[in-house]
């Protein structure tokens, strides 16, 4: 369940308001020093100690079918192909960090947001009026778990590395029981029995 602040439910519930709430989107990319921080309003605004750019940003709803992972696309405007040149040169922002939080513009001292939600860039798509992120949560099943694999005869140890332990000279070992420079320390698991 959603919990909204007291001021923000104060400022919902009002017959009229001359402040938005303001949705501010925030895509950290990697190569990136800095993440890019947009708000989809006319003027920027001063939020948690960072300066959010005012840009045209649209955002569709969350498609869910049951066989997909769910996603939606974030639209950001191509204006004299600025985002357009990000997106080129740092990877198509494949795999960043997007962050979409609801804030109310009467209240941006306030450092906790009403709403935060992460997703995932998984696409990216691009022509002369826009550039579409399709976005969603990581998708957990490309990753293995656990991270590592019980195997008979192979060591996962890098040779000469603090697990493997060996420091000598000898030339570089192949990762198996009959190669490994010490045997009491041998990574694999030669008890298994294969089946």
């Amino acid at each position: 369940m959603l919990i909204w602040s007291a001021a923000g439910i104060l400022e919902k519930n009002k017959l009229a308001n001359d402040k938005p709430f303001l949705v501010l989107f925030q895509i950290t990319v990697p190569s990136i020093d800095e993440p890019i921080r947009l708000v989809r309003d006319n003027q920027e605004c001063m939020w948690n100690g960072h300066l959010w750019q005012p840009f045209p940003v649209d955002f569709d709803d969350i498609t869910e079918d049951g066989k997909e992972i769910p996603a939606a696309i974030l639209r950001v405007s191509n204006i004299k192909g600025l985002i357009q040149g990000y997106v080129q040169r740092h990877n198509g922002f494949c795999d960043s960090p997007v962050k979409l939080i609801i804030v109310h513009a009467a209240h941006l001292d306030n450092p906790i947001p009403e709403m935060e939600l992460d997703f995932v860039i998984t696409q990216t798509k691009y022509d002369e009026e826009w550039v579409s992120f399709t976005i969603g949560a990581s998708n957990d099943h490309s990753f293995r778990f656990p991270p590592w694999k019980y195997m008979t005869n192979f060591c996962p140890y890098r040779f000469k590395d603090i697990r493997c332990g060996y420091a000598g000279s000898a030339p570089e070992c192949d990762g198996t029981l009959k190669t490994c420079r010490i045997r009491t320390r041998f990574g694999g698991e030669p008890g298994i029995k294969p089946m």
